[in-house]
């Protein structure tokens, strides 16, 4: 093999070394912006197709993954603008702010210190925390409006139930 033809070849492997080494560094940071702007259109949508009272969110989810693989730092800042703006976009307004954003945002700390836990029985637990919290909180302060949150509860528990059993395991090894 010429020197010349030798050197271009080491060229495209440095190359293809380089692209592989930045595909697997950006590929987490590509799958959570992809998740970060579904969750902001689930938001929109949640507003838009008056479909407030079912617990449609990703919210949880994103808490959990982003806890579990990046620590509760992370968790808490991503945490705390997804639902404020969730809780914007989905005409959430009024006391109902000051129990729902730190219960999300503890759960998302919470994960930071479980990471080596199944992401499956984590954001089932979590879930159920943030839903019993703001119940709880929802009984006491405004009880008026407890029987429109039930049902949001309810469903927001199967909602996650299931994302994080159908699609927990494999984001989270997404995620680098």
């Amino acid at each position: 093999m010429r020197k010349e033809t030798k050197k271009r070849l080491i060229g495209y492997l440095k190359l293809i070394g380089i692209m592989a080494l930045l595909f697997v560094i950006f590929k987490g940071i590509f799958i959570l912006v992809v998740l970060i702007g579904l969750s902001l259109s689930m938001s929109y949508l949640v507003n838009q197709f008056k479909l407030r009272n079912f617990g449609i969110e990703l919210v949880t989810l994103i808490a959990v993954l982003v806890g579990m693989k990046y620590g509760p730092i992370s968790s808490l800042i991503i945490t705390f603008i997804l639902i404020l703006y969730h809780l914007a976009a989905g005409g959430f307004f009024g006391t109902y702010w000051f129990w729902v954003i730190p219960s999300y945002c503890l759960a998302g700390v919470i994960a930071g210190f479980f990471q080596a836990e199944d992401i499956s029985r984590l954001g089932f637990f979590l879930t159920l925390g943030i839903n019993i919290v703001t119940s709880l909180f929802t009984a006491i302060a405004t009880p008026g409006f407890l029987p429109k949150h039930l049902p949001f509860a309810v469903s927001n528990v199967i909602f996650n139930v299931i994302l994080f059993n159908v699609l927990g395991k494999t984001l989270l090894l997404l995620l680098i």
